[in-house]
């Protein structure tokens, strides 16, 4: 009677331990995320995805799933959709999401190889009323073809660096900032002055995407810095024949006590 009991007990324990070994295991992985952070990149997708003309015309709306492998360096690669309400939505969707940078998922803090997904929301609705508001914009057309290998290519290594758009040729990004920079009011209320480094990249499409803070300031300036960054064009760098992805940075100064350029007032 003692043995079976005994027995029992060993049984028990071991189911425990294997339990409690698998929950530990579970926790230890942590799952690759955008390097700009799911809200941000969600809201870059949006500002990037161009609706097919044909699924706009047919009001053709819904959600692709577009899955892919994150290797330890945070590459993604093998992008694929297995079922999709459109062929040419499926295919916007696997050009937004081969956009996104990574950082790669890790078990026990060391980087690993991640079979992952992400999902594209097409809504028809939504797009015709933002057109209809100009709330969406686009560059001038392009005379020369996107390069569609997705390399993000650094200034220097480009033939034609890429250059802020704006529609009244006299603006130039500095007035463009002084301009449209709204000091935040926590920035207010304490007094928070300093330079906020936005790193991002131009996309072909001449917006930024994969907004990422280099040096924070708080206060609000680092979101208003990000807002300022997600509303400007720019017409796309170039290399060879094809322009391309580029990598560049911007610093915008939040200056307490100097004239605010949104509202007029001293603080």
């Amino acid at each position: 009677m003692k043995v079976n009991i005994l027995k029992s007990r060993n049984i028990i324990l071991s189911m425990m331990f294997l339990f409690l070994s698998n929950i530990l295991f579970s926790q230890t992985i942590v799952r690759p995320e955008p390097i700009s952070g799911k809200a941000m990149t969600k809201n870059t997708i949006q500002q990037h995805l161009v609706y097919p003309q044909s699924a706009l015309d047919n009001k053709l709306s819904g959600k692709i799933t577009v899955l892919f492998t994150v290797d330890k360096n945070g590459n993604a690669y093998n992008h694929r959709v297995e079922n999709a309400f459109d062929q040419e939505c499926a295919e916007m969707a696997i050009h937004l999401v081969k956009q996104i940078q990574w950082k790669p998922a890790t078990n026990n803090s060391l980087p690993i190889d991640f079979e992952h997904e992400y999902t594209v929301e097409f809504s028809a609705k939504t797009y015709i009323k933002n057109l209809e508001k100009n709330k969406i914009k686009f560059i001038p057309e392009q005379t020369l073809k996107a390069d569609d290998s997705y390399v993000i290519y650094e200034y220097k290594e480009l033939d034609k660096t890429p250059s802020p758009y704006f529609n009244n040729q006299n603006i130039t990004i500095g007035s463009y900032l002084r301009s449209e920079l709204k000091y935040p009011d926590q920035a207010k209320e304490f007094e928070i002055s300093g330079t906020v480094k936005v790193s991002f990249i131009i996309e072909t499409d001449g917006k930024a995407s994969n907004i990422v803070i280099v040096n924070s300031v708080g206060g609000g300036c680092d979101n208003e810095a990000i807002r300022l960054i997600q509303n400007l064009l720019w017409i796309p760098g170039v290399k060879g024949d094809n322009i391309v992805r580029a990598k560049t940075t911007q610093d915008i100064t939040f200056q307490f006590g100097e004239r605010n350029y949104h509202d007029g007032n001293q603080y």
